[in-house]
C-alpha cells in the first residue's frame, strides 16, 4: 500500500494504490466508513455502484487497461470516497491517467489552484473527466487498426486471411464498451440525486460528464459495425479465393476426362478397330488433341474458364 496526500483550501485528496488490508486498517481508524465499503474495496468482483451515507458517497468505477502481451483490455477498478472536505481515490496504481493528474496537482501551484481550489465537487468532475478523456486515445487507436484492417483486406493484391487480427479487434472493443456502459447511471445520479455533496449549479459539468460518456459508448457502437463489415468482406473474400482455386481444380479435372476415357479404351486387352492400322497411334494422338481443344472451347463458350 502506498498513501500520498494533498491538502489545500481545508480539501483532502488522499490517493492509495495497492490496497491492502493496511488499507482497511487506515481507513478504519481514520474515517468512519461502513464496513461493507471497505469490504469492497478488496473485493475482485465488483460492478460500478455509488452508495450515499450521511456525510459521505461511496463510488465504485472501472476503467480499461491494455495488457500488451494477452491484447487485450482488462478493467482496473477505482475506489472513490468523496465527503464535505475530503476526496479519497483508491486503484491499483495501473490507472496512469489518476496518478499523472494526481502528481500535477501535487507539484503544481496553479493546478492545486485550478483543480482543488474550487472545492470537492469540482476535484470529483476533473478527476472523471481526466479519465474519460483518456479513453479517447484508445477509441482513435482503435479506429487506426480499423483503417489498417481495411487496408490490408481490401487494397493489397493478395487474399489475406484477416480472421485472428479482426476477433481481437472485436474483443477489446466489445470489452470497452462493456467496462464503460455500465457507469452511465453512476454518473447520472451524481447529476441528479446527490444534491448535498454536488450542488445544483455543477449539473452542466456532470452532464457534460455524461455527454463525453455517451459520445464514447457511440463511437464503440459505430467502430463495432463497421468490424462487423470487415469480418462479412474478409469471409467473402477467402471464400470467393478459395472459389477460385476449386473452379481451377475441377478445370484441370474435367478436361482430361475424355482424354482419359479413349485412353482406357484403346488400353483394354482385346481386339479393337483398326489396332492393327500402322498410323493408329498417330489418329489417337490426334483424337486427344481435338478432344482437348473441343473441351476448352466449351468452357470458353460458357464462360467458366
Amino acid at each position: 500500500m502506498k498513501i500520498t496526500e494533498i491538502n489545500y483550501n481545508e480539501l483532502r485528496w488522499i490517493n492509495i494504490t495497492g490496497p491492502d488490508q493496511e488499507m482497511v486498517d487506515y481507513l478504519r481508524e481514520n474515517f468512519h466508513f461502513h464496513v461493507l465499503d471497505l469490504e469492497d474495496v478488496l473485493s475482485k468482483a465488483q460492478y460500478p455502484k455509488i452508495d450515499a451515507y450521511q456525510d459521505y458517497l461511496f463510488i465504485i468505477l472501472q476503467f480499461p487497461l491494455y495488457e500488451s502481451h494477452k491484447r487485450i483490455y482488462k478493467r482496473t477498478e477505482l475506489d472513490i470516497f468523496f465527503g464535505k472536505d475530503y476526496i479519497i481515490t483508491i486503484n491499483s496504481g495501473e490507472l496512469n491517467p489518476l496518478q499523472n493528474f494526481f502528481e500535477t496537482c501535487r507539484a503544481d501551484d496553479s493546478a492545486r489552484e485550478k483543480f482543488i481550489g474550487r472545492g470537492g465537487a469540482m476535484l470529483l468532475y476533473e478527476i472523471l473527466d481526466s479519465l474519460l478523456d483518456y479513453v479517447f486515445p484508445i477509441i482513435n487507436q482503435k479506429n487506426e487498426l480499423i483503417f489498417q484492417l481495411e487496408e490490408e483486406i481490401f487494397e493489397t493484391p493478395e487474399t489475406k486471411d484477416m480472421i485472428q487480427e479482426i476477433m481481437i479487434l472485436k474483443r477489446n472493443i466489445i470489452n470497452v464498451r462493456r467496462i464503460l456502459l455500465p457507469q452511465r447511471f453512476v454518473f447520472a445520479d451524481l447529476q441528479t440525486k446527490y444534491k448535498r455533496f454536488v450542488p445544483e449549479e455543477l449539473n452542466i459539468y456532470f452532464d457534460d460528464i455524461i455527454d463525453k460518456k455517451d459520445k464514447i459508448i457511440n463511437q464503440l457502437d459505430t467502430a463495432l459495425a463497421y468490424i462487423d463489415v470487415l469480418e462479412d468482406a474478409n469471409e467473402a473474400l477467402i471464400s470467393r479465393s478459395s472459389n477460385k482455386v476449386l473452379k481451377v481444380l475441377a478445370i484441370f479435372s474435367v478436361i482430361p476426362l475424355p482424354l482419359t476415357i479413349l485412353l482406357n479404351y484403346y488400353g483394354m486387352n482385346v481386339n479393337l478397330p483398326y489396332q492393327n492400322n500402322p498410323h493408329i497411334l498417330a489418329y489417337i494422338n490426334l483424337g486427344l488433341v481435338i478432344m482437348t481443344f473441343t473441351m476448352i472451347a466449351i468452357l470458353i463458350r460458357k464462360k467458366w474458364l
